[in-house]
């Protein structure tokens, strides 16, 4: 991939907001669903957007602890209805068993934005920052390989920072993606373009799994593909998603299962 300066441009002059609890969009081909909404309405307006075209990702944002119950039945919902991967974002610090609810509910990638990697800066204090590092690392033990995702903020500490964190992330096997704030109007473009160049950089050396992660690239940051997949290309890599895809449901089937299983022969 390539940092294209047209839409490095275009994305510092949007309007840019985060995924809300509260809100259903959709934006290009991803879903942004909102984990408070009420069940049956946001599944009538799915279907209705989902049958005049097919998303390629929906993305689920979990509000507060005590709605997690609300946000559970919407990933169910989604993954019963609709063949399509289901990324979920978890923005406050959570306990191994919210975690493996969220796995069981049909999660595939999960994103806990630490948004800084100095946790000086970070809005809930320092505290709060342990307590998404150790959230990280539970998901890590929960969700197979690379799919555990984590979203920092270019321009809301040096670049250098941000750059570190990039590394610390990929180094735990979580991918790592950098999307803009309002303060990065105000950096020398150069400095930001170091940031993604490092990004780009990072996810090959590390070999990190960010194809299921592509519609969210797209959206988000300046980096777009260095040529054109061509027809053949795009329809293997689709293949090859739908394999991914029902191995990983498959996956989870027998991972819940397993854990029942232990559960009913401990007479819990």
């Amino acid at each position: 991939m390539k940092i294209d300066e047209k839409k490095f441009r275009q994305l510092l002059a949007r309007d840019l907001s985060i995924p809300s609890p509260e809100e259903l969009r959709r934006v290009d081909d991803i879903f942004f669903v909102g984990g408070n909404l009420p069940e049956r309405p946001t599944l009538e307006t799915l279907y209705d957007s989902h049958y005049q075209s097919h998303a390629a990702l929906f993305h689920l944002t979990f509000g507060d602890p005590d709605s997690f119950a609300n946000a559970e039945t919407l990933a169910h919902m989604i993954k019963k209805n609709f063949n399509t991967r289901l990324v979920a974002r978890l923005d406050f610090p959570a306990p191994a068993s919210l975690i493996e609810r969220a796995y069981a509910a049909g999660v595939d990638i999960l994103d806990v934005p630490l948004t800084v990697f100095d946790a000086s800066r970070s809005a809930g204090g320092e505290a709060c920052f342990e307590k998404r590092l150790r959230t990280i690392e539970c998901a890590r033990y929960v969700f197979p390989r690379w799919s555990v995702v984590s979203t920092l903020v270019a321009g809301l500490e040096p670049a250098a920072s941000t750059v570190a964190g990039i590394d610390a992330l990929l180094s735990a096997e979580v991918v790592p993606l950098v999307t803009l704030s309002e303060q990065a109007r105000q950096l020398p473009q150069h400095e930001v373009s170091k940031i993604y160049t490092h990004l780009h950089a990072g996810w090959r050396a590390s070999k990190a799994a960010t194809k299921p992660l592509l519609p969210l690239i797209n959206l988000f940051t300046p980096l777009v593909p260095a040529a054109s997949r061509g027809v053949v290309r795009g329809l293997i890599d689709l293949i090859d998603d739908r394999r991914q895809l029902a191995a990983s449901d498959l996956r989870r089937i027998l991972r819940v299962k397993e854990v029942e299983q232990s559960f009913e022969s401990a007479a819990l």
